[in-house]
Order: structure tokens, then sequence, then C-alpha cells
């Protein structure tokens, strides 16, 4: 799917949490599986689509009002239309429990802004 149909066939809120929790667990055993620590501190990478660069610089600065985040707005990859907001949180411990916790907040924040919360990353 590209940009621009991710922004404008935003699912409502409960849909792309849901979706997002699972993928949790995905992403939870494959950071297990590849050797995550419990007690192992990581930065979370983060993406979300904006409609246009204006929801992009909104959703920007809650973010960086809201939490310590290091956050950046780009063109989004393949469209000449839509933005792209990308961060990094700081080092934290992490469970399956605070990331659904976490996607949840992050989802309902882009949400807010007109963008849609793409997902996250890590390496351990």
């Amino acid at each position: 799917m590209n940009a621009t149909r991710a922004v404008f066939k935003m699912k409502n809120a409960q849909d792309q949490i849901s979706r997002q929790r699972a993928m949790n667990r995905q992403t939870w055993r494959a950071l297990q599986e590849n050797g995550l620590k419990p007690d192992q501190e990581v930065e979370l990478d983060f993406f979300y689509y904006c409609a246009d660069i204006q929801a992009a610089n909104s959703l920007k600065n809650f973010l960086e009002r809201e939490t310590d985040y290091q956050i950046e707005v780009h063109p989004a990859p393949e469209s000449n239309e839509e933005w792209s907001v990308v961060g990094k949180t700081q080092k934290t411990k992490i469970s399956p429990e605070i990331l659904d916790e976490w996607v949840e907040w992050m989802v309902l924040a882009g949400q807010e802004f007109h963008s849609e919360f793409d997902g996250w990353g890590t390496e351990v």
C-alpha cells in the first residue's frame, strides 16, 4: 500500500491499536530469539505517515512537548505529496505490556494529528 492510501484509508483507532498489538507479539518473539535480555534497555525507532506538512509538524511539536524523543519530519518515501514523522525514543526497558500501552498512545497521538502510526522497530 502506498503512503497516500495509508493516510486516507486510516482505520479507526481501535482497529489500528489491535493491529499494532498483534505486531508487537511477533516483534517481541523475534527480539527474544535474537538475544533481547529481560533487563536490557533499547531505543525504539518509530514512523508515521502524515497527510501534509502541517499535520507532520503539528505531530512533531506535540511529541516533542510530551516526550523526550528525537523526532524529524521528512517527505514520505515514494510520495510527492505526503510527509513522514520519524523518531527514536530514549533507551528504555520494554515488555509486551509496556509496548501495548506505548503503541496505543502513539496510535491515538497520530490520529489526533491526522497521521497514521506505521510501527516501530529496534536493534538488540
